[in-house]
């Protein structure tokens, strides 16, 4: 690779669980080389094309040791190349990134988990050659995402308190797509006013989890108006009885492992509870919340009575609406 003792090729690593802030990063990057080198747009390529789904070796290398056209630098953008670099062709693509000119900037970029591409070998072996930049966007949770949102928003020219930041949270969770959307949204409604959490309730549709939560959150405090409501305003909107039950049966099994570790532990933290379950932060807090309301042997027989009716549907039996409410209503009395 020809290059001087300073200057090297540059090679820009955009990856991580968050689909939203990857490829937005990526947009970003791309605009402001367009903006600085590229104005005609000739020294800016991606690859898949857009008639491709598959990544092809030679024309990917071949447009990465490209000279820029008429111009001092030339963009190379790659999607889906940590998935798709296996070990055995690791130094053909090596060789390849070896040869490319100083004038080259080249993104590789994918919605993918970010220690999935963090062990990737060949990464250090390519920074040996080039100036290698990693952008990790992870899934955004906790303090981290409600300073996203107040962020958002203020980009956007509006402002959201507190309550309504909590409140988007909790009906839309960590699905930035959805949230950008949901801010958008509000700022158009509030006409430059403070975002409160009313506005969020009264705009905002809750993710179906989100509903689950409300409902359990609905039984454990015996408010039997809002349970069925709720049971009800979910059928209104399409929902299926069978997906409503199944749901209902994860919720009550994540309830009871919760209930398992906080008797273990009655400071069991978040952290411990989404890695020892396997389920996002936000739901292990709000499963601690709630199963805190239950003892260990309610939800026993929850689950038990839920694994019931799944059987009795499975044979036909019972249909999985009445199963819905039956459960529902149990769940009412015993709690």
């Amino acid at each position: 690779m020809k290059v001087g003792k300073d200057k090297k090729c540059m090679l820009i690593l955009i990856y991580g669980e968050d689909s939203f802030r990857v490829t937005e990063k990526v947009r970003q990057l791309k605009d402001a080389f367009r903006r600085k080198y590229d104005l005609t747009g000739y020294n800016t390529v991606s690859f898949p094309s857009d008639n491709s789904n598959k990544l092809e070796v030679s024309e990917v290398l071949q447009s990465v040791c490209s000279f820029p056209f008429l111009g001092s630098r030339r963009m190379v953008i790659v999607n889906g190349l940590f998935s798709f670099l296996k070990k055995p062709y690791e130094k053909i693509w090596l060789d390849g990134f070896s040869r490319m000119p100083e004038s080259s900037i080249v993104i590789l970029w994918e919605a993918i988990e970010t220690k999935v591409v963090e062990k990737k070998s060949w990464i250090k072996e390519i920074s040996k050659t080039a100036e290698v930049h990693t952008y990790p966007f992870p899934i955004l949770t906790g303090p981290a995402l409600v300073k996203w949102i107040f962020d958002r928003a203020r980009a956007f020219g509006g402002l959201i308190d507190q309550n309504a930041s909590t409140a988007l949270v909790e009906r839309v969770e960590s699905d930035l797509w959805q949230m950008s959307h949901e801010i958008e949204k509000l700022i158009g409604y509030s006409h430059g006013k403070l975002i409160t959490k009313e506005m969020v309730d009264e705009l905002v549709l809750a993710s179906f989890e989100g509903k689950i939560f409300e409902l359990m959150d609905a039984i454990s405090k015996k408010q039997t108006s809002r349970a069925i409501r709720l049971l009800e305003e979910e059928r209104s909107s399409g929902s299926d009885d069978h997906y409503l039950l199944t749901m209902l049966g994860r919720q009550v099994r994540v309830l009871l492992g919760t209930r398992a570790m906080l008797d273990l532990d009655p400071k069991v933290t978040k952290q411990t509870v989404a890695e020892e379950l396997d389920v996002h932060p936000f739901v292990a807090q709000k499963s601690l919340e709630q199963a805190r309301m239950f003892s260990f042997s309610d939800l026993r027989i929850a689950h038990d009575l839920l694994f019931e009716f799944d059987l009795k549907i499975k044979t036909g039996r019972i249909s999985a609406d009445l199963a819905t409410d039956l459960v529902t209503d149990h769940l009412l009395m015993k709690f």
